[in-house]
């Protein structure tokens, strides 16, 4: 890839970011919430502070505080909740309550301290985008409109539940922002409807997943109340998930799929000891449903595999933020993917990891060959030899694009790809050379990533799937610009709580680092200071 082509075109401006909160000092000052508080001169003001612990899933929400009930709608109407008696008469009631005019309960006045607490303390990227209506930028593929045909046409084929048109109008919303390449609408659709109806843990672990995004992205008065019901439908899927590990009716894939949920709301909001664990409890079902425990990345295809792939990226990524091995081993033969022609050469749509999260399989093998050597027994030497090996492998790899409509996009997708190789160099120097942040190898590499980031529309696709690279290439970063450069674009990526804590985790090992006169490694703490 000549970086000259990427150096040609000129950095994008954000889509939807609101800039003034991307000033140096804010971020220096508080690098997970700006600290500001509304001035309103009324008696009965709500005191909001800066230092509100506002993420924090054990505080009482803002509706709590207030004495509203929780709401949630994200679509049409539920016109009933969703029981399971299997949880000793526990049932969830989600009103749909769309508009936002005071009630007798909610005056004027109320409803403006409201609004400023979520501006405040709500989404520094709005999604969609204010103003954008069937916009390119919302949807640069334009398969919004196939995945909502999609979804009509699985319906008059197959009843769903009511609660799966709330759940799909989600994914229509955010398409772009959860699968990297999303224009497998029809294999995406029957995958959710599988998903959905798969478990009673998987559907509250849908719902809750919904409510949390857009809580996340919407910029509404009623965010906290979102954020209440993403947090109770969380809760009913941690009591129901026992009840369908037992459930001998259930298949491995089902229980995977309610645990994934369960997983996914974790990470996501930084419970990250609650999320380690769940991944472990997961892996004795991975290894009953692909019937061994090795996977080969370049094998995992189809629909049936969706959910032991997202498990992989997470176990892959886990051994790299932790430094403890993975719970699994993988195995692909990188030699045979080489050669033109052969079917691991080619760039799959539903093939391993790269249509879900955007890095090429080969570099996610690499990246599991790097942690398995790291914590292989070997001697130094040898370990040098060998990521010498595996250093060169990913510099002459030789990158398939996924298929796509649009040049900007193609383009955007070969930049995203070469900042997942820099990556990829970036961590080899990690785990195995132990090299500092002087090394000319890892400088031309966080060089590298910072000027081909500088050529993505920030928050956008792909570039909200690029956090790690963005906090890997930050924590090697030296000059302050470099780190700011780099800090401003891992929370450019999205609004969710876990970019927060990647970003407060840089500004701690930027600290340790200066302080000590060495690089602190990221993942030497225990328990684990992060989850990538």
């Amino acid at each position: 890839m000549d970086m000259p082509m990427f150096q040609s075109i000129p950095p994008l401006v954000p889509l939807g970011i609101e800039t003034e909160n991307l000033d140096i000092s804010s971020l220096e000052a508080n690098p997970i919430i700006t600290n500001s508080t509304p001035h309103l001169d009324m008696d009965e003001s709500l005191p909001l502070r800066g230092d509100s612990d506002f993420w924090d899933l054990n505080t009482p929400m803002c509706s709590e505080i207030l004495g509203l009930s929780n709401s949630m709608s994200m679509g049409p109407p539920l016109p009933h909740p969703l029981t399971n008696s299997s949880i000793h008469g526990t049932s969830i009631d989600i009103s749909t309550r769309i508009c936002a005019i005071p009630t007798p309960r909610v005056n004027k006045s109320l409803a403006l301290r409201m609004w400023e607490y979520a501006h405040d303390f709500g989404p520094r990227i709005i999604w969609p985008p204010e103003g954008c209506v069937n916009c390119d930028e919302l949807d640069p593929e334009g398969m919004a409109p196939t995945f909502r045909q999609s979804i009509v046409a699985l319906s008059q084929t197959t009843p769903a539940e009511l609660e799966f048109q709330d759940v799909c109008h989600f994914y229509s919303n955010f398409l772009s922002r959860i699968f990297y390449d999303y224009s497998l609408t029809d294999t995406i659709t029957k995958w959710l409807f599988r998903r959905f109806h798969a478990s009673t843990t998987s559907k509250y672990g849908a719902l809750a997943l919904a409510a949390l995004y857009r809580s996340d992205y919407q910029k509404s008065m009623l965010a906290t109340s979102w954020r209440a019901d993403a947090k109770k439908l969380y809760s009913l899927a941690i009591l129901q998930f026992p009840h369908d590990l037992e459930d001998a009716g259930l298949s491995p894939w089902a229980k995977l799929t309610g645990l994934l949920g369960i997983m996914d709301f974790e990470y996501h909001t930084g419970q990250l000891s609650k999320y380690y664990s769940h991944v472990t409890q997961a892996a004795p079902l991975i290894k009953a449903i692909v019937g061994s425990d090795t996977i080969d990345l370049f094998n995992l295809r189809g629909e049936q595999m969706f959910d032991v792939s997202m498990w992989v990226w997470c176990d892959i990524l886990d051994s790299m933020a932790t430094s403890r091995s993975t719970r699994v081993k993988y195995e692909s033969d990188l030699e045979r993917a080489v050669q033109p022609g052969t079917e691991e050469s080619g760039a799959c749509e539903d093939k391993g990891l790269e249509w879900l999260y955007g890095i090429p399989n080969a570099f996610a093998v690499i990246l599991a060959r790097t942690s398995a050597l790291r914590d292989a027994k070997l001697s130094e030497e040898e370990k040098a030899s060998k990521g010498a090996e595996l250093e060169q492998l990913i510099r002459n790899w030789q990158i398939r694009l996924l298929e796509t409509k649009g040049s900007r996009l193609r383009v955007a997708r070969m930049g995203a790809q070469e900042i997942w190789r820099h990556t990829a160099i970036l961590y080899v120097h990690h785990a195995v050379f132990k090299s500092n942040s002087s090394h000319h190898v890892v400088r031309d590499s966080v060089k590298n990533i910072i000027k081909i980031a500088s050529t993505l529309e920030p928050g956008g696709n792909p570039d909200s799937f690029l956090h790690i690279p963005y906090f890997i290439a930050g924590f090697y970063a030296l000059t302050p610009k470099d780190r700011y450069n780099m800090k401003s674009r891992l929370i450019g990526c999205g609004n969710a709580l876990y970019l927060r804590v990647l970003a407060r985790n840089l500004d701690e090992l930027w600290h340790e680092t200066d302080s000590a006169g060495r690089l602190t490694s990221w993942s030497e703490k225990k328990p684990p200071r992060l989850a990538f």
